[in-house]
């Protein structure tokens, strides 16, 4: 995966993956291709990707994801 370049927080790699991973996943469960393009729009702040979160199960560790979208 590219980096974005609409990210213009820090640029940490293992952030940037943990974020795209949670889209690649959700993407995974539904294959619909524009889950996969929307979650990552706006760098991750997005409905979409935390509605990802909440689908993956993930919902106990929203705060730390929510923390790595702000620092990308």
């Amino acid at each position: 995966q590219v980096f974005d370049q609409a990210c213009k927080g820090i640029y940490d790699r293992a952030i940037f993956k943990k974020l795209d991973r949670v889209c690649e996943d959700c993407y995974n469960l539904y294959r619909k291709p524009y889950v996969a393009t929307t979650c990552r729009q706006n760098c991750y702040a997005n409905s979409v990707f935390r509605q990802c979160l909440d689908d993956l199960l993930l919902i106990d560790v929203v705060d730390e994801y929510i923390s790595g979208v702000q620092t990308v």
